[in-house]
């Protein structure tokens, strides 16, 4: 057995034997010590983002909602600012139709006071005509009883007479 340079020997085995006996203890020494920690380390890692995962999925689903209750409110705003917009406009509408009617009203008062007013003063007028027909045809009178005059002053008397009335109804 000289030429060869591994003879397989008892004390080669017995090497071989114990050397797969110190990896065994090795490795599950390492398994215990490195292993197992880096496992669970990895394990607790993988949940945690997981978990991140689903919480970011969650927020996510959360804030669409939010978006579509907030683009619902928004129409609900739009409609309720036009609804608060066609009221007002029915609003002024109606309350320019009464302020129109109220204005004809008031002109229609006016207009009949006016009226009156223009009949009152016409009667007034009539009134002081024959007041001052009647002191003219007093005054006529006095003179005709004061003065005996011929029928041609007379005449001339009366046409003056005339003339001053037509005078004072021109200045009424």
């Amino acid at each position: 057995m000289e030429g060869y340079v591994i003879t397989l020997d008892k004390q080669l085995l017995i090497q071989i034997c114990i050397q797969l006996i110190n990896t065994g203890i090795l490795c599950f020494a390492l398994s215990k010590l490195l292993y197992m920690p880096v496992l669970n380390f990895l394990k607790a890692r993988k949940e945690k983002v997981a978990s991140q995962i689903d919480e970011a999925e969650g927020k996510l689903k959360e804030a669409e909602q939010l978006k579509a209750q907030y683009e619902a409110k928004l129409k609900d705003i739009d409609n309720e600012r036009n609804e608060i917009l066609e009221s007002a406009r029915e609003s002024a509408k109606k309350n320019s139709r009464q302020i129109i009617s109220d204005a004809r009203k008031e002109a229609d008062l006016i207009k009949n006071r006016a009226e009156k007013d223009i009949k009152n003063e016409r009667e007034k007028a009539k009134d002081d005509i024959k007041k001052e027909i009647i002191s003219v045809s007093a005054e006529m009178s006095r003179r005709f009883i004061a003065k005996q005059i011929s029928e041609s002053e007379q005449e001339q008397l009366f046409d003056e007479t005339v003339k001053e009335l037509e005078e004072l109804e021109w200045t009424s």
